[in-house]
């Protein structure tokens, strides 16, 4: 598969991936980081925030800071427009609950 990808920070981490041997095309879980000031709001995001069925959801704190962070998890295959699309999509539910967004990363495929 020799697509290329936009020149943005999503499109260089694919075309690392690919360039490693990752096969993009394998689907993997898929995390997508948020982080918040406050433990009650990486909760509430937690809690209320209408992502569907197809996430989980953990929070925890964030590497030796006093902030909190919310890790959705999802499986898929890492295409390029669905993880822009996500990343928009959670960065968005994540300001309404005071979160800003910490990107995304998976594993490669196994």
């Amino acid at each position: 598969m020799n697509q290329d990808f936009p020149n943005d920070e999503t499109g260089e981490l694919l075309r690392l991936m690919r360039e490693q041997g990752d096969d993009l095309s394998v689907p993997r879980d898929i995390d997508f980081f948020l982080i918040f000031d406050l433990k009650d709001q990486a909760i509430a995001f937690a809690n209320q925030a209408d992502l569907g069925p197809e996430f989980r959801v953990e929070t925890a704190r964030y590497e030796k800071t006093d902030k909190w962070q919310a890790c959705l998890t999802v499986h898929m295959a890492p295409v390029y427009a669905e993880l822009v699309m996500l990343e928009k999509q959670v960065a968005r539910l994540g300001r309404d609950f005071g979160g800003q967004s910490d990107g995304w990363g998976c594993a490669a495929a196994a």
